[in-house]
């Protein structure tokens, strides 16, 4: 075993490598295909909590070194992993297109679930993994309504669709009166993620100084705290990465092009949009920091962008320090570097 492997479990949050084992697990609705690395599990089981204790779990010594590595969806995968935390498992959720760039690498351009749970169970042996942290059950809540709410807007804007380009006034009605129930459930969702944050707030001191940053709201802050647990445990690059709001470099020759930003946590990253959008507004150093940006001539997307990056570095900075927002600090912390 290689000096990775001899990292304590009590230093989940960082990467690590050295397993003795990996297990991939392509996830979907119904089934979950796996790949062992001690060849020990194979094929399909259903993804129920009856199957992935019996077919999977029951199969693992909680005191070896095992790694179960599955990719990021909608819900499909929450049962397993807390299944698997339940049992002192290891799990790491990793970005999709990041193990599909990987399996490219290898020339494996084929596509099946069992192929894709081979290709996980490989990535989870030769690249180092961010692990998933186990949830407490007011967590799972926390996360359960976070992902209501993003439902009930989603359907709010898709009702909003149909409504406007509905003329017959039965059908109005039905879609008027839809969207009036769809708000109502909204206000219920986010007064109960307010009162789960006041709750929080009470033995977690990262709400509160979430919560002292210009911008950053009560759903920012429920988004955040649900979506990137990570915060706080990471350095400004890899936090950046995570979320998907560090320029990708693009220069071979002489030639240096534009520097996109992909992939990432698109959750976290359309809440950071909002609360920088919010903060350059009403916070000073953040609106200098964008039309310094503006003047160069950066266009509008590319110093929002900008923004984000660096409200997050400052977030993962003060969650690290222990500290509330202090405007004359971080105002004065080194601003990181303006994508192009």
């Amino acid at each position: 075993m290689n000096s990775a492997a001899a990292i304590s479990v009590n230093e989940a949050t960082l990467s690590r490598t050295g397993y003795q084992r990996v297990i991939g697990v392509d996830v979907a609705k119904d089934k979950l295909d796996l790949c062992d690395s001690h060849e020990k599990i194979t094929g399909s089981i259903n993804n129920d909590l009856d199957h992935i204790h019996k077919r999977l779990l029951d199969h693992i010594d909680p005191a070896s070194r095992t790694l179960i590595i599955c990719e990021s969806t909608a819900s499909y995968h929450l049962l397993m992993m807390d299944a698997a935390h339940d049992r002192s498992v290891d799990v790491a959720v990793v970005n999709a297109r990041q193990v599909r760039d990987f399996a490219k690498g290898q020339g494996r351009l084929e596509k099946t679930d069992q192929i894709d749970a081979g290709v996980l169970c490989q990535f989870g042996q030769d690249v180092k993994v961010h692990l998933t942290a186990p949830r407490t059950a007011q967590e799972k809540n926390h996360t359960a309504l976070v992902n209501r709410r993003e439902a009930l807007l989603k359907m709010r804007g898709q009702e909003r669709m149909r409504l406007e380009h509905t003329h017959d006034a039965e059908a109005i009605k039905f879609l008027e009166e839809m969207l009036e129930n769809i708000q109502k459930q909204l206000q219920s969702v986010e007064k109960r993620l307010e009162a789960i944050l006041k709750e929080l707030a009470k033995e977690d001191p990262k709400v509160n100084i979430l919560l002292s940053h210009t911008g950053v709201g009560k759903v920012t802050t429920s988004v955040l705290l649900t979506r990137l647990p990570e915060l706080g445990t990471l350095n400004r690059k890899q936090v950046a990465k995570l979320v998907g709001v560090s320029p990708i470099a693009n220069q071979s020759g002489r030639k240096d092009g534009k520097r996109p930003i992909r992939g990432g946590r698109q959750d976290v990253r359309n809440a950071m949009y909002m609360a920088a959008n919010s903060a350059r507004r009403h916070d000073p150093a953040t609106k200098a920091f964008y039309e310094r940006l503006r003047g160069q001539g950066k266009p509008f997307k590319v110093a929002m962008v900008a923004c984000m990056r660096k409200m997050l570095s400052t977030l993962n900075q003060m969650v690290r320090n222990g500290e509330t927002f202090d405007a004359t600090k971080y105002a004065s912390m080194a601003e990181v570097q303006s994508c192009r």
